[in-house]
């Protein structure tokens, strides 16, 4: 089980490597032949697009001028028999009304009687035909122009009129007109002719409105143009194609009959369909490569890690420093590695012997130093309560002596006492167990009064203790508490040395509802911030003789009791220390 774990992650890192590698290399060739490949193939969908385009609309607007110019010729011919009723009648009768192929109604109006002469049952209202403006421009106009309305509603259909003027001596005298059915008539639809059947044509009036579309088969949906599209051919004063989300457009806004266009429409998809196909063989081929790599990634990676497999069993195995053997060595590179391998190991056993051997000599002088340093910070702990305990026996000498005096005394040296047991004990790691009880606080900053005054007895430093006049009693280890206080005031004290009489030091208690702080205050030398920083650090000290040892045990302390100590110094201008210890809950 062991050796197949080897085996498959030796190989899966050369596999993953190799396979990556070739999968970038042919990725980056087949990416390059696909784009090129894209855009050759999508610029010749567009130009067989545009080709199909042109060649549909051009067919169908030369459609529109045949059948339309056929329609006209007819009315004009007609114009020429003004006054033989007869004759017209006969040849209207026998070609012209067809609702499919030609008119579905066929009008004279005399201009000069101001009346409409009717030749099929279809018929419109005087007044609709001339509220037409193209009837009007006939009118106005005169010449040989062909008119065509707008779509007008006959009989139930919709038609388009075609006005031709009728002129003698070449003044008009009158005009006729001739519907073309939109809805019904085959006319429209077959002269306009799609290049495939995917391709719609649409033909449209001045207003945007469709005329007709081409003959082939589509639904009723697609005879219908969106209002968008009809909108933005307004853009476009020549012949244009652009595109929508679905569809590819060709508008064309001149079908050479006075506000007409024509506007064919194909299906993006259909455009496109050779480039989706391309596209989908690149990836086809892509995935192919993909598969290959692979293939590829695991015949090297097998190749390349059977001489590997067999050195690391080898290095597993190996028991003793005598060099490793390999029963196929493979190639120059795994010899090589073999021989740096053999080196490095022998290389590696004598520096490791050397390096256990001087390991043992530095904590051997490490043990002699902590010891020396412990001893030099218990007896610079125990100076502290010996000092008023000398103060206390010079004025019983002087003869000041007091009751009150000598039983603090007596307790400065049973303080001493356990000050030894507790360093002995410092480096257990449950500090909490320090003996504590519950302290009367008001009798506690009174002995913490008498104590830093004996300190100061000799010197000129101005010093206060402020605290409130009622105070909650607080579960703490009277001793320690006394000792933290004591050790700070000191070093307090010696820093505001330098300033005599200006110096001054400030210890203030406070409490709240969560915990009892106890700050120190000092206008003398400050600290850097890298002083800061060190401050409670074992052995760390910037006096001459101190040890460090005071601020350490502080903070293992307040560690142990989840107290903190938190420092403020200016270089120069003084400090404030503050101690914060939890309250408990008084019983």
């Amino acid at each position: 089980m062991e050796r197949l774990r080897t085996l498959l992650e030796v190989r899966k890192s050369y596999f993953f490597q190799i396979t990556f590698i070739i999968f970038i290399i042919l990725g980056l060739v087949i990416s390059s032949l696909a784009f090129s490949a894209d855009r050759v193939t999508v610029s010749r969908a567009e130009e067989l697009a545009k080709e199909q385009f042109d060649y549909a609309i051009d067919g169908s607007i030369e459609n529109l001028e045949t059948r339309l110019g056929k329609l006209y010729e007819d009315l004009v011919y007609l114009g020429a028999y003004v006054g033989n009723e007869t004759y017209i009648e006969e040849r209207i009768r026998t070609g012209y009304l067809n609702q499919r192929t030609s008119f579905t109604s066929i009008f004279y109006y005399d201009l000069r009687d101001d009346a409409f002469k009717w030749y099929s049952q279809r018929q419109v209202p005087a007044t609709t035909l001339k509220a037409d403006a193209k009837f009007n421009e006939v009118l106005n106009g005169g010449g040989n122009d062909l008119f065509m309305s707008e779509p007008i509603s006959i009989s139930g259909d919709v038609g388009t009129f075609l006005y031709v003027p009728v002129l003698e001596d070449n003044r008009l005298v009158g005009m006729f007109g001739g519907s073309i059915s939109v809805l019904n008539s085959d006319l429209y639809r077959r002269m306009l002719e799609s290049a495939n059947d995917d391709m719609i044509l649409y033909l449209l009036n001045e207003r945007g409105e469709v005329l007709s579309t081409s003959f082939n088969l589509v639904t009723d949906a697609e005879r219908r143009l969106p209002r968008s599209i009809i909108e933005a051919t307004d853009d476009y004063a020549v012949r244009t194609i652009f595109s929508t989300k679905d569809d590819v457009i060709m508008y064309e806004p001149d079908a050479r009959v006075t506000g007409w266009s024509v506007l064919a429409k194909h299906s993006t998809d259909s455009v496109y369909e050779a480039v989706y196909a391309t596209r989908w063989q690149y990836l086809m081929i892509t995935l192919v490569t993909f598969f290959l790599s692979i293939m590829v990634g695991l015949l090297l990676s097998k190749t390349l890690t059977s001489p590997l497999l067999e050195l690391v069993q080898n290095i597993k195995k190996q028991q003793s420093l005598e060099p490793i053997q390999l029963e196929r060595t493979g190639s120059k590179e795994v010899e090589t590695l073999l021989d740096t391998y053999n080196d490095y190991s022998r290389r590696m056993e004598t520096a490791r012997r050397e390096q256990l051997s001087q390991q043992q000599l530095l904590l051997q002088q490490e043990k002699l130093a902590s010891l020396g340093q412990l001893a030099a910070g218990i007896a610079h702990e125990i100076r502290n309560p010996l000092t008023p305990v000398q103060i206390t026996l010079q004025m019983v000498k002087e003869g000041h002596s007091s009751q009150e005096m000598l039983d603090l005394a007596l307790s400065e040296l049973d303080r001493a006492n356990h000050l030894i047991t507790t360093m002995l004990t410092l480096a257990k790691p449950d500090q909490a167990k320090l003996q504590e009880e519950w302290l009367d606080m008001t009798e506690f900053a009174s002995r913490l009064e008498f104590l830093l005054d004996a300190e100061c007895y000799k010197r000129v430093t101005n010093w206060e203790l402020n605290f409130p006049n009622d105070m909650p009693p607080f579960y703490c280890s009277s001793d320690m508490l006394i000792q933290i206080i004591y050790n700070l005031f000191k070093n307090a004290v010696e820093a505001v040395d330098s300033k005599g009489a200006d110096g001054n030091v400030t210890v203030t208690i406070q409490f709240t509802e969560r915990d009892y702080r106890f700050l120190i205050e000092d206008n003398g030398i400050g600290m850097t911030e890298a002083q800061v920083k060190s401050v409670g650090s074992a052995f760390y000290t910037t006096k001459e003789n101190g040890n460090g040892l005071g601020l350490y045990m502080i903070r293992e302390y307040l560690k142990a009791v989840n107290g903190d100590m938190n420092i403020e110094s200016v270089e120069g201008e003084g400090t404030a220390m503050i101690i914060k210890i939890p309250r408990r809950s008084h019983p």
